[in-house]
């Protein structure tokens, strides 16, 4: 009976047509961009491999690992990604050519900064994306946090409410007033609208020593404060907006 099974086994995986599945491995890294790569706690990333034809999921995850090493990132060619970079490892096992679509959105720890890329090519059987640094996708964007005023707190009318906003790279990567990712890149201002009425701008600085962007609110009627935070890095086409609400009283 066993002789007779694996005979049938044969001849169907000698059949013309049939082929058998092969292990093909994919490395999948996202970088931010104009900075470092995503992944770990700060800022991990949703991958998802779909069949492009089919729609059917052959692999999904994370990305985990460390931002990488900047001056190999932002250096002029070649491979970017070290050892412990952030990566999405997986393995696919096919029996023929597909056409796969990647999908990867984060950073999940930040979802006012959410953003989704796509990138679809066809995968060979036994023919693994692991050279260089894989299948290397961007995504654009900043993350802006409104650390002051708190959401909905309230606040005397006449006050002055300190404003005050972080401002990072997609990776998390600082900025500062000398470093790669500087402040003077970056038009970080506010819209401010009271109960409805038409907006008014407040510009921001940047506060060197704290390392966020600062500015005053100044409290001068009562009602509901809304404001649009909104950061623009023209050197690398990256944005991001930030929303929170106060009142006053």
């Amino acid at each position: 009976m066993r002789f007779l099974l694996a005979m049938a086994l044969l001849l169907i995986f000698s059949a013309p047509g049939v082929t058998r599945a092969t292990t093909t491995d994919i490395d999948v890294r996202v970088l931010a961009r104009g900075a470092k790569f995503l992944g770990g706690y700060a800022a991990p990333v949703r991958v998802i491999l779909t069949d492009a034809d089919s729609g059917e999921v052959l692999a999904q995850g994370q990305t985990a690992g460390t931002t990488g090493d900047t001056a190999k990132i932002l250096g002029q060619g070649g491979k970017r990604s070290t050892d412990g970079s952030a990566v999405f490892r997986t393995s696919l096992d096919l029996g023929r050519p597909r056409r796969v679509t990647l999908s990867v959105t984060g950073p999940l720890s930040q979802p006012q900064a959410l953003t989704t890329a796509t990138s679809t090519q066809w995968i060979l059987p036994g023919h693994s994306l692991t050279n260089g640094d894989g299948w290397l996708v961007e995504l654009p964007g900043l993350i802006v946090d409104v650390a002051q005023p708190m959401a909905y707190q309230s606040v005397k009318a006449g006050a002055s409410v300190p404003l005050r906003v972080g401002v990072t790279m997609l990776c998390g990567c600082a900025i500062t007033t000398q470093g790669p990712w500087r402040a003077d890149d970056l038009d970080v201002q506010a819209s401010l609208v009271i109960d409805g009425g038409v907006a008014k701008t407040i510009p921001l600085r940047f506060d060197a020593e704290a390392g966020v962007f600062v500015s005053e609110i100044p409290a001068v009627s009562s009602g509901l404060y809304e404001l649009e935070v909104r950061a623009w890095m023209a050197a690398s086409n990256n944005t991001g907006v930030a929303r929170t609400a106060f009142f006053v009283h």
